[in-house]
Order: structure tokens, then sequence, then C-alpha cells
């Protein structure tokens, strides 16, 4: 009889012992299915891409995106809000290729002119205003090319075609448009200075960048006007270009290469003008680059004074030595620029012409 039990026992032991692994084997299930992602249809997302190179990086560690590592669909927004902004004249093309800027004859440039009337109307008064100083009336553009000499007419019809194609598109933004349109204009007239004094070849092409220089930010204001963006400019190269980075994506300097792009200017004008807004960026060059190849540096160097100037931020001209300016653009200029340069520069201030046109 006992035997008989322990045989009863044993046997319901083991049936609640298969009952209760069964049980545990439903509750669980297998690891590969736990793992398995929900049927959503959706792809993981991809890892983050690697930098291209020349270096692209977010805007906290200090360094300049490139519009190539924008994702496609900023960077198409971004260009369809470029594409809101009126196309310049059909001349625009032709008077910054590198071929009419190199070897352009007065008579050409006077014909180009003339084909625009609007813009050749501006250029004349411009001429005949107090600011050259002329002793008797300018009729023609031939007289104003022979008075003020090629470059100085090329790069007033460049500004005059280009306010065409960049009028302040609110009224909150005309005083921000003078002053910018100011500073290309001393830009321009510096960097012919400079590059005068030090014998430097194509001076015609880096004025003619500078002024393109400048576009970018014309857009870059207009798109953070857009946006509600009031704040006010910062003057300083690295500072207000990443700050433009932060709100819009790109900096100014980005933006302008696209609007270049966008409007198919030659890549011989887009890629240097890019690179004047990039060089505040680079890692200076140890010894400094001699003069020829410090034109990104210097081109640069133009544009930050320009603004200054433009802004009343730079007054006292007569004394002005960029070997001791403590502004933070000089600060990271200046060893990548060599002595011959930034003396050239202050003493291109210091000359009275300048000092009359910038009066």
């Amino acid at each position: 009889m006992l035997e008989a039990l322990i045989v009863v026992v044993l046997a319901l032991g083991g049936l609640a012992l298969w009952w209760l692994l069964r049980r545990g084997g439903r509750a669980q299930p297998p690891l590969a299915t736990a793992r398995r992602p929900a049927a959503s249809g959706r792809p993981a997302p991809p890892a983050p891409a690697a930098a291209p190179q020349g270096g692209t990086a977010p805007t906290e560690d200090g360094r300049l995106a490139r519009h190539e590592s924008l994702p496609a669909e900023r960077r198409q927004a971004l260009l369809e809000a470029l594409r809101q902004l009126p196309r310049p004249p059909r001349a625009l093309h032709q008077l910054v290729s590198p071929e009419f800027v190199a070897r352009a004859s007065s008579a050409e440039l006077a014909e180009l002119v003339m084909a625009e009337p609007v813009v050749a109307a501006r250029v004349m008064a411009a001429v005949n205003s107090p600011l050259y100083g002329l002793r008797s009336a300018v009729t023609s553009i031939g007289q104003a090319i022979t008075f003020l000499g090629l470059n100085t007419v090329r790069n007033l019809c460049l500004q005059h075609l280009l306010r065409e194609a960049m009028p302040a598109p609110d009224p909150a933004l005309r005083q921000e448009f003078d002053t910018l349109w100011r500073s290309s204009a001393i830009a321009s007239e510096l960097s012919l200075a400079v590059a005068k004094r030090l014998q430097l070849a194509d001076a015609a092409g880096m004025s003619t960048q500078l002024v393109l220089h400048f576009l970018g930010r014309f857009a870059a204001v207009t798109l953070l006007q857009a946006q509600g963006d009031a704040t006010a400019p910062v003057t300083a190269l690295r500072a207000r270009a990443l700050a433009e980075q932060q709100r819009l994506g790109l900096s100014a300097g980005e933006i302008g290469s696209l609007l270049l792009q966008e409007w198919g200017l030659p890549a011989a004008m887009e890629a240097p003008t890019r690179e004047i807004a990039r060089i505040a960026f680079a890692v200076p060059p140890v010894p400094p680059l001699p003069q020829q190849a410090a034109r990104p540096a210097l081109g640069a160097l133009c544009a930050s004074l320009a603004e200054r100037i433009a802004r009343r931020e730079l007054t006292a001209l007569q004394d002005y030595t960029p070997e001791h300016d403590l502004h933070e653009d000089l600060q990271v200029l200046r060893p990548q620029l060599p002595p011959p340069v930034l003396a050239a520069v202050g003493a291109a201030l210091r000359e009275p012409d300048m000092a009359r046109v910038l009066a």
C-alpha cells in the first residue's frame, strides 16, 4: 500500500513539474523574438555620416560647416528660400567673368554699362557726387572711366547691378542694407589700394570677389529677418559666422556660395569668394604665407575693416596701424598675413585719397 502511495505521489509531482515548465515556456518568448523590431516598415536610423574632407562640424565645436554637408532636405529648403530673391540682370555674368575682369577695355565696359540704363544713371550720379570730388561734371561712362579708373567704375557697376537684385525686402532692413553696401564699396576700394602698393596680380579680381563676398551677408540678413530674428549684428568674423550657422544652419559665406552657384556665376569667382569667408577659421601657416598666397586673408581683413569703418566703429584712421589693432579679427588674421601686407593696409588707410573717400 505504501509503495502504491509513493508511485501516485511521484506521478502527481511529475505532472505538476511538466505543467509548470510548459507554462513558463509560454510566458517567455525566445530571445530572438524579443529583439525583433516592430513590423512598422520604417528602417533603422542611419549612422551619422563622416565629415567630408575640409572639415564640417556642429556649431558647438567652433568650426564652420560647408553647405555640401547639409542634409538634402535642409539644403533644398534653403535653396527654395534663396530662389525667392530676384535674379540679377544678365550683364552681371559678363561683368564678373574672369576673362572680362582681366582683359576688358574701357570701351567694352562702357558698352556693357550703357546696356543697363538704370545702372548707368546710378553710376553717373555716384561719379558726380561730392564723394569723388571731381572738378568738372562727368557726362559719359567713358569719362568716368578716365577720371576714376576702369576698376573703380566696374565695381560701381557691379554694386548697382547687385543692388537691383538685392533690394531691402523690409523697411526695417534698409539701414542695415545701406551699411552693407557702404562696407562692400569701402572693401573693394581698399583692396585696390593695397594691391597697387604691393603690386599684386589680378587686383581687379580680388576687388570683385570682395563685392560678391557681401552677397551672403545680404541673404543672411534677409533670412534672419524672415525668421523674426532682430538680433543686433556682430562684427567679428568668427563670432558672426557661428551665430549665423546656429540660427540658419549655415554661415553667410556658405549661403553666399550657394547663391552664386544658383545664379550660375563662374566658379572662378565663387570659389575665391567663399575662401575669403572661411579664412578666419583656417589654421595659420607657419611661417605666414607669401604676399600673393595670402590673398584670402587680405580680402577678409579688407572686409572686416570696411564694415567697422561703415559702422563708425573705426574712425581714427590717420594713426591706424593693423599691426597693433586689438580687435578680434586682427587676432585671427594677423598670423596669416606677412608684415609687408599689414603695413600696406595701414598705409592705404592713412592715404589722403582714402580718407576723402571714407569721409
